[in-house]
């Protein structure tokens, strides 16, 4: 249950005072939002990383190498081909039984949240009673669900498990607020409330030899001093602070009938694609917000498409009664 939250690795030199001279860091090249071989998305870990090295007026590079299991990721480092391992929790569960490493002081907390439509969604934990909840197989979000009793569905993947939410095959989902913040980015139709659950919230640091607590006291102080800027910063690029941020209290809101269920999912998984899943409009089509005309007009620009832009006919795609609550949908949203 504690496997790393991303095999991401640090090699330095260090010089005979104990500062940093060299760091090279050892990530997965395909473990995204926790590192990538991306230009512009690297990975939160990776960029933590490059900070730490700034920090310490290291130079930095990265050697990719392909690490998913954890036995194999600390085998990294205890046979020398690394001397720092990122993204490690640092609770005594974990580090109780690793007398051979040294660990930093935590520089996030990765919670548990629960991930549900802006719209017609839960507003509160008491709202799941009676709902369907996805989770993502052999995760603490999913021995979370089972314990707590609540009626859920498994699935394999993250990217499985949000296609489902935004499909309405399950009602809301419960996951580790560093994969809901991604998905959060991009997907404004949904947020996030915090799941309060002491024995999963899990400040994550970094760990190294026990031998190298010069290299120890130099992480923890580059960490200390991008505390309350560097770090938070990247981390809300990739929509991690946005997940774990505490929403107002709010009433759980008069549940959606069937029939704008049935339309937010067409409306998800046929028009955000376009219209962006707030409805607000993209470069490449309008925002429905706006739109004056009545629900036969809608009915009919839907039907018909537009001449000269990118909609195009649905007629005989989406059946009329659907558009129809498509617009109700829509006119339901939340004020921006």
């Amino acid at each position: 249950m504690f496997a790393l939250a991303v095999a991401t690795f640090l090699v330095t030199t260090a010089s005979g005072n104990g500062e940093a001279r060299q760091i090279r860091l050892c990530a997965d090249p395909s473990n995204p939002p926790f590192s990538s071989q991306q230009a512009t998305e690297p990975g939160f870990e990776v960029e933590i990383a490059r900070a730490i090295a700034d920090a310490v007026g290291a130079e930095f590079s990265v050697y990719w190498f392909p690490t998913r299991r954890e036995i194999v990721a600390l085998r990294q480092l205890y046979e020398g081909h690394c001397d720092l391992l990122m993204g490690v929790p640092v609770t005594g569960r974990y580090t109780d039984d690793k007398p051979r490493l040294l660990f930093t002081a935590p520089y996030y907390v990765m919670t548990q949240v629960i991930v549900a439509p802006t719209v017609g969604g839960v507003a509160s934990i008491a709202g799941l009673q009676g709902k369907l909840v996805g989770v993502q197989a052999m995760t603490l979000s999913d021995q979370l669900a089972y314990e707590r009793g609540w009626n859920r569905k498994v699935y394999l993947k993250p990217e499985e498990l949000f296609a489902a939410l935004v499909g309405s095959e399950v009602d809301a989902a419960i996951v580790e607020s560093v994969f809901a913040g991604p998905f959060l980015r991009k997907s404004p139709g949904f947020r996030a409330l915090a799941l309060r659950d002491a024995e999963r919230e899990l400040p994550i640091g970094a760990a190294v030899r026990k031998t190298d607590t010069d290299l120890k006291d130099a992480i923890d102080r580059a960490l200390q001093s991008l505390r309350d800027k560097s770090v938070p910063d990247i981390l809300s690029r990739y929509g991690i602070m946005l997940a774990q941020a505490v929403p107002p209290p709010a009433s759980e809101p008069a549940p959606l009938s069937a029939q704008l269920r049935s339309a937010r999912s067409t409306y998800l998984t046929q028009c955000s694609q376009c219209h962006g899943t707030d409805a607000n409009g993209t470069p490449a089509a309008a925002n429905l917000r706006a739109f004056k005309g009545t629900e036969d007009d809608f009915l009919r620009v839907v039907r018909n498409g537009r001449s000269g832009t990118a909609m195009t006919p649905w007629k005989g795609l989406i059946d009329d009664d659907e558009i129809r609550n498509i617009a109700r949908y829509i006119k339901g949203l939340p004020s921006q």
